[in-house]
């Protein structure tokens, strides 16, 4: 037996995974995480519920993986898109630059991340995996933070989790307020508000 045939149960379940994720996404931006059942989500991904018990134990399990990766997503593009900023004439303005020209205020997933944020101040036991999920994103974006502002020949002024914790608040805060308005005018100036603010925030949070 080969190692491709060894391993083919392996990507089996992985693809499985990939299909509930996206079933769930689509499910919950839809109906809520609320109300949405794991009957729901196994319906729109074409599953079983034995399927989904053998990933998953609960929905909010579920939300778990999702949030995984979607924000494992969001920031191997921020990652990406802060290479090689050394080389710019004005780092910050290029990162800012960047960041904002590669990220559009995805409408799908904010809906399930605001909603399950709702859900989890309702909930102990939820809100404690949040915490546990956002702190996670928080330390990696601070990582990030400090790797390129050593890079570019930068000091922070303030603990890079400080500006970490600002700089998700300030982004969500826009797309948060954007999602109830699809108007292209009011996206724009929403995009120009979040781009004004980041630049005054990192700017006042470094020195030469």
């Amino acid at each position: 037996m080969s190692a491709a045939d060894l391993d083919r149960p392996g990507r089996r379940r992985a693809a499985t995974v990939e299909r509930l994720l996206d079933a769930a996404l689509e499910t919950f931006a839809e109906v809520g995480f609320a109300a949405a059942t794991v009957e729901d989500v196994c319906r729109r991904g074409g599953f079983t519920r034995g399927a989904f018990y053998s990933s998953f134990r609960t929905k909010d399990e579920l939300f778990a993986a999702l949030y995984a990766r979607e924000t494992s997503r969001e920031l191997a593009r921020v990652e990406q898109q802060l290479a090689g900023i050394e080389a710019e004439d004005d780092p910050i303005a290029a990162a800012v630059a960047r960041c904002l020209d590669t990220f559009r205020a995805d409408r799908t997933w904010v809906l399930v991340h605001t909603e399950y944020a709702l859900h989890a101040a309702r909930h102990p036991e939820a809100a404690a995996a949040l915490r546990e999920h956002t702190g996670a994103v928080r330390a990696r974006v601070a990582r990030l933070v400090e790797d390129a502002t050593a890079r570019v020949g930068l000091r922070l002024t303030v603990p890079a989790e400080h500006l970490a914790r600002m700089l998700l608040a300030l982004h969500d805060g826009v797309v948060v307020s954007q999602v109830t308005d699809s108007a292209t005018d009011t996206a724009a100036a929403g995009t120009d508000l979040e781009r004004t603010a980041l630049l005054l925030l990192l700017r006042s949070a470094v020195s030469g």
